[in-house]
């Protein structure tokens, strides 16, 4: 088999599909380079494109037309630069008049997939003036289509406007309904970008019936997956769920799962706008399976809906646990399975990181800030207080990335947050001093502290909040010099009443829980305070060993944590 039909071949499987290249005996190949395409093929057969192999070919090859389709097939597999050679080589050795602008053409889609759009329109304009020298009306108006692609990527809508019009008017002058299909599709697309959404489904809908009537099932389920975004957008979520089925439908049918993938994609993000988080990971995990790793940036934005939802289910997860109260069974097993949900996002944004050709660094605190959920979810367990130490340092250490990696003011909430848990880690830290008097106070007052500085910009109540911790710091000093504490401790109960008061409901989205939990600690000093107040009042054995353990600002401190925590990120 000639060479030109197998690069043929190969470029239509990555284009379209299917199972052709199976057919061909790589051992039965004729030209110049069979050895080389020889490799190529075997390769290809297994869905994987080789670079080195397409450089070694690019210098072989001696046939213009030959060096143009492996141009393509190092486009369509991202190896810009390459197909970059292989065109410009293709252009030193023609002088066809009609093979030239097609060439040139070409360049300008190259240089639009690497973003440099500037090149891409003056490769465009050169093939233009090549098509209209040779009197190509078709030519011409495949162009200017993709002149006004070019535009619209860079938001020039008048001109984007303007080149597909004239090309959609020189298609319906000769009659290519393909070529109208197409400019129908791509106005709307512009029109989508632009948010207008109704004149855009306009001539999407036009589009989809001309694609149906040609048999164009390929396009017309990219068409359905962009009505589909167009109604998600809408919130008209019942016609983007008929949308984008229909999509699938439609790409299942055809065996092309690459395609499917990015519309399964789209479907997870609409889920989760939706608030449909299950459904939501459902959809991307299957999209993430389905879209090469290098297909950007179609799994890039799958890796980024689904670490999103990760998160989302990590949080409903932890409202499970703490919802389950005594039930220390079921809050255990939601505080795991949040636990895990956090760790799988905080890896999908790593992955994304790693993915990007440029350096993001708010991708790296996304994942150090779920990564420190993963281990904080666990806090809501049943655990022992070593092991919500451990656990705290953990926290503290995925916080230290993600505060490398940010600025301005994601990076003092992140500072404020390790100041809080720095806190609660000095509050878990108390049970493990033994009965040493001074090591115990010096704990809880660094860990009253610690958690003073967290508050400072952490809540809109930080003001009463950092009040009651310093009455509470106070009345540990006192403790300590064998003063009187009542009438701190009273003061700082008074100011966390304040606070608690300070936290409606209706403005947060944990509001009920977390006022609950300064009114509880308010409590747990008041109870104390009380005590203090009441002469020959001490309790049981039990509770005079918690108090001169300092269990009641220890559980104190760590509910104000909790709190914290909560009004920071989560």
């Amino acid at each position: 088999m000639d060479q030109l039909v197998v690069l043929q071949e190969i470029y239509s499987s990555f284009s379209k599909g299917g199972d052709g290249l199976q057919k061909i005996n790589s051992r039965a190949i004729g030209g110049s380079c069979p050895d080389l395409m020889s490799i190529l093929l075997d390769s290809s057969k297994k869905g994987r494109i080789d670079k080195d192999v397409c450089q070694k070919l690019a210098d072989c090859l001696r046939d213009v037309y030959e060096i143009k389709r492996l141009g393509d097939i190092c486009r369509k597999a991202g190896f810009y630069d390459l197909a970059i050679d292989c065109y410009n080589k293709a252009l030193s050795l023609s002088s066809d008049r009609i093979l030239r602008p097609v060439l040139l053409n070409n360049l300008g889609q190259t240089y639009a997939r690497q973003g440099d759009l500037a090149k891409a329109v003056i490769y465009y304009r050169k093939a233009a003036s090549g098509f209209e020298d040779a009197k190509d009306r078709s030519g011409l108006a495949h162009i200017l289509g993709n002149l006004g692609s070019a535009y619209r990527l860079v938001g020039n809508w008048d001109k984007a406007i303007k080149h597909c019009y004239s090309s959609l008017k020189i298609f319906e002058e000769i009659g290519d309904h393909q070529g109208i299909a197409q400019m129908n599709g791509s106005l709307g697309r512009i029109y989508a970008q632009m948010g207008e959404r109704e004149l855009a489904a306009r001539y999407l809908e036009i589009s989809l019936k001309d694609f149906q009537r040609l048999g164009d099932k390929k396009s017309a389920a990219w068409v359905l997956d962009r009505l589909g975004r167009i109604a998600a957008q809408r919130k008209d979520w019942d016609r983007a769920l008929g949308y984008y089925h229909q999509s699938l439908s439609l790409f299942h049918e055809q065996g092309l799962s690459q395609s499917g993938g990015i519309v399964l994609s789209n479907l997870g993000r609409m889920y989760l706008d939706m608030g449909e988080a299950t459904a939501a990971r459902e959809s991307l995990e299957r999209a993430v399976r389905l879209i090469p790793r290098g297909t950007n940036p179609a799994y890039q934005n799958a890796l980024c809906g689904l670490a999103a939802t990760y998160s989302f289910l990590g949080r409903d997860c932890l409202q499970q646990a703490d919802d389950a109260g005594a039930e220390i069974v079921t809050s255990n097993r939601s505080a795991k399975m949040a636990s895990k949900y956090y760790a799988r996002a905080s890896d999908r944004y790593l992955e994304l990181a790693s993915s990007l050709k440029i350096d993001l660094p708010e991708i790296k605190v996304a994942a150090g800030i779920a990564r420190s959920r993963s281990y904080l979810a666990m806090l809501s367990g049943d655990i022992s207080d070593e092991e919500a130490v451990a656990l705290t340092g953990r926290a503290l250490a995925a916080l230290d990335t993600a505060s490398a990696n940010s600025q301005d003011g994601t990076k003092a909430k992140i500072e404020s947050l390790k100041r809080t848990l720095a806190g609660m880690k000095e509050a878990w830290s108390l049970s493990l001093l033994g009965d040493e008097p001074w090591r115990l106070i010096e704990a809880a007052t660094s860990s009253a502290g610690h958690l003073m500085v967290g508050a400072s910009a952490a809540v809109e109540a930080n003001g009463v909040l950092c009040d009651s911790l310093r009455s509470l710091s106070a009345s540990m000093e006192a403790r300590r010099n064998g003063g009187d504490t009542a009438e701190k401790l009273m003061a700082a109960a008074a100011d966390l009443r304040r606070a608690e008061k300070q936290f409606p409901v209706t403005e947060m989205e944990s509001g009920l829980q977390s006022a609950g939990e300064i009114g509880d600690a308010a409590e747990i000093i008041e109870e104390q305070a009380s005590t203090k107040n009441v002469p020959g009042r001490t309790g049981s054995a039990s509770i005079l060993k918690g108090r001169l353990s300092f269990k009641p600002e220890r559980d104190a401190l760590l509910l104000i944590g909790r709190f914290l925590t909560r009004n920071v990120f989560f």
